[in-house]
């Protein structure tokens, strides 16, 4: 399955060390080869004089130059016995040419990648991919990577890959083009529908924006309505329990999904439109409203300069009366150490450094390309305003439990290829919402069968 989302990733969780702390805590304890076991101290390790070899992948395309790169540099600077080779794959999350190269023995290091079922599975169940719960416990990763995070980058009780990020999506809205038609942020659902109107009369063909051509995003809609239906306990019961995704709370949701296209609020044919062109038309002022993510902003902080400003962010409205806003979170990627690398205590050091440095962090969060998980420092870091908004806003409602920001990353690919191909019927009207979710469970059905879904996880460090 291939992912267009932009590698633009936020963090929010709660718990944390510094870098130095964990240092600290490391010498207290007299951690080295004598106290790991198998686990050597990566930083003695990486700091001996025999040439060490690294080979990474990265998402990205050839000649990127980010926050990772420069990270990767600096850490070079540290240890000039170490070497590093990396190759940018593109963007997808699922690299199809990952597991025959590592099947062939001449795959990477360590590399980035989906931390949804499909490949990764793959990868785990063909002895690929490094157990890294040593380095989770020893290091003290456990102690920064927030739980439910956790859990969907392990299994069997091992951890499998180090999640650097969580995405979630918000409803960007032109704050000019609301005053100017007398609208307020809508407190509910009603109003949200009112807003659809007002700005269609005003002359806006397409009050909110969708490019339903590229099918990935409408499920996000899919995602955030899914779960506000049936709340962050009714996915999980169908995710890890016997529950389905063809109950009443999930037809209900692509009920009003159906509901927003068929009034108008995505215009007269979102399956026409292209999310980048829908992007450009948004920051240029001619759609008021647009449900995406942050990896947005960047690119627009650049183009706009001071014009950013004219834009804010607001939780889509509850469908469901009383019933709490549920902000929406998912894994960005996560990191993968290759089970065959002869020198794995380097690879768990440069992720250290790069991922739980708090110097590397800041970088991250500064630049906008990704931000590892944990509790986040703020103080003293320039954000755009934007950024700011969306951390308050998750956080405001964050006591009310999360829910998927994108369900295709999590469910099996042959479902995700089914529910997208499914929303772009039921927009379309060629399919009723009854008849999507039985789709969708069908394939679901079909991929637990074949072991495809993910297990549940979890990591213990006693």
């Amino acid at each position: 399955m291939v992912n267009n989302r932009r590698s633009l990733h936020f963090a929010f969780g709660s718990g944390g060390m510094t870098r130095r702390q964990l240092l600290r805590r490391g010498a207290a304890l007299g951690l080295g080869s004598s106290a790991l076991g198998s686990v050597l101290s990566p930083r003695a390790i990486a700091s001996q004089d025999q040439p060490v070899e690294l080979t990474i992948w990265l998402n990205g395309e050839p000649g990127t130059v980010n926050a990772v790169t420069e990270i990767l540099d600096e850490y070079l600077q540290e240890h000039p016995n170490v070497t590093i080779t990396t190759t940018f794959v593109g963007s997808s999350l699922f690299n199809p040419t990952l597991v025959p190269a590592l099947n062939a023995g001449e795959g990477p290091d360590v590399w980035m990648g989906g931390s949804g079922p499909g490949q990764p599975a793959a990868i785990i169940e063909a002895g690929h991919a490094l157990d890294l719960t040593p380095y989770f416990c020893e290091l003290g990763w456990n102690e920064i990577i927030p739980e439910g995070i956790v859990n969907y980058t392990s299994s069997d009780g091992k951890l499998w890959a180090v999640g650097d990020a969580v995405e979630t999506t918000v409803m960007f809205y032109n704050k000019d083009v609301f005053a100017q038609n007398d609208l307020e942020v809508p407190a509910n659902w009603e109003a949200m529908m009112a807003a659809c109107d007002i700005l269609a009369q005003a002359g806006f063909a397409i009050p909110i924006g969708l490019g339903g051509a590229d099918k990935w995003p409408i499920s996000h809609w899919q995602s955030m309505l899914w779960g506000r239906y049936a709340g962050p306990e009714g996915v999980d019961n169908v995710m890890f329990g016997d529950g389905r995704w063809d109950e009443e709370p999930f037809v209900q949701a692509s009920t009003k999904l159906k509901e927003l296209n068929d009034a108008g609020c995505f215009g007269p044919n979102p399956l026409a439109e292209l999310q980048d062109d829908i992007e450009a038309r948004f920051w240029r002022g001619e759609i008021p409203m647009f449900f995406t993510g942050p990896w947005i902003i960047g690119p627009a902080v650049q183009a706009l300069g001071d014009e950013i400003s004219k834009f804010s962010v607001f939780q889509v409205p509850s469908p469901v009366e009383e019933t709490p806003i549920y902000p929406t979170e998912d894994i960005g990627t996560g990191w993968y150490v290759n089970a065959t690398y002869e020198q794995p205590d380097v690879a768990a050091d440069l992720l250290d450094f790069m991922l739980f440095r708090e110097e590397s962090r800041q970088k991250l969060l500064e630049s906008g390309d990704s931000v590892p998980v944990g509790e986040l420092n703020l103080e003293g870091l320039e954000l755009p305003a934007l950024v700011e908004e969306i951390f308050a806003l998750s956080n405001e409602h964050r006591e009310n439990g999360t829910i998927h920001a994108f369900l295709d990353t999590v469910t099996p690919a042959s479902m995700t290829d089914v529910s997208y191909d499914g929303l772009q019927a039921l927009l379309a009207g060629q399919m009723s919402p009854e008849e999507f979710n039985a789709a969708v469970q069908t394939a679901w059905e079909a991929a637990k069968a074949e072991n495809q879904h993910l297990r549940p996880g979890g990591v213990s460090c006693e």
